[in-house]
């Protein structure tokens, strides 16, 4: 997974997009040496770009093992089902919760129940953005900015879903948006970090994600993201933090 830290540049057609992130154990789980029940991880390929952020329920035994293979899972899921021109989105949903199953076998579902997040940017240019369980899912396409997962109203609905006990693809929450030319960004979280955001404070957090790390070179960005989780300002903050960000500036000729 550390590989996967270090994020570079890629291009879909002539946009140039940026992907970048880090994942931080918390100061609970270090303290008593535990490991990080979040996951994440960042691929591109012929289908276009992609970003996974799980977090694994913290009260299930085998929680840092379901995570780390729902990150795997979608990434083959997304491999395969890209393959497909016109397969529906609600396909690749159930995919990625039956790859995740039989990556996971011998290991019971229902103790390595995790949340799982995603940002798909596809050659088309068309995003898939969303996910199942709770933390916080938003896109920003130039002033617009939209919360798929983690509007406070939802929070006791999104808490209790994760892979290993949703029931339906119903569960989860996902967004398809159409290609544009103005800049677009998406942002996924763990609640480690989505719990400590102020809901009107949303825009101005995402801003801050594009000012401080966009201009960075992959290594200093992760670098830096990674210590900005590391010393979260939140005061006796406890959780695993992990965020990724996909971003597309203003489209431009070349």
């Amino acid at each position: 997974m550390k590989l996967s830290w270090i994020f570079r540049e890629v291009f879909l057609g002539k946009k140039e997009i940026y992907s970048f992130g880090a994942s931080e154990c918390g100061p609970l789980h270090c303290s008593q040496k535990l490991p990080n029940e979040d996951a994440w991880l960042r691929l591109s390929g012929s289908f276009g770009l992609l970003a996974v952020v799980c977090d694994g329920m913290g009260s299930k035994p085998n929680a840092h093992i379901g995570s780390k293979i729902a990150c795997l899972a979608v990434k083959e899921s997304v491999q395969r089902w890209s393959k497909v021109s016109g397969a529906p989105i609600s396909y690749l949903l159930h995919l990625i919760e039956v790859t995740w199953r039989l990556r996971l076998h011998p290991i019971e579902p229902d103790t390595a129940v995790t949340t799982c997040l995603f940002i798909l940017v596809l050659k088309n240019k068309i995003w898939i953005v969303g996910g199942l369980g709770d933390g916080l899912v938003l896109v920003r396409t130039g002033t617009d900015l939209k919360v798929v997962v983690g509007e406070r109203e939802e929070d006791f609905s999104n808490q209790t879903n994760g892979l290993g006990i949703s029931k339906s693809t119903s569960s989860w929450s996902i967004m398809e948006l159409p290609p544009t030319n103005k800049e677009r960004i998406a942002v996924i979280a763990t609640d480690g970090i989505s719990d400590d955001l102020i809901p009107d404070q949303l825009d101005g957090f995402t801003q801050w994600l594009i000012d401080e790390f966009a201009k960075l070179n992959p290594y200093m960005r992760w670098r830096k993201l990674s210590n900005e989780l590391k010393n979260w300002p939140t005061p006796q903050h406890l959780d695993d933090k992990t965020l990724a960000v996909i971003h597309a500036p203003v489209y431009r000729e070349r």
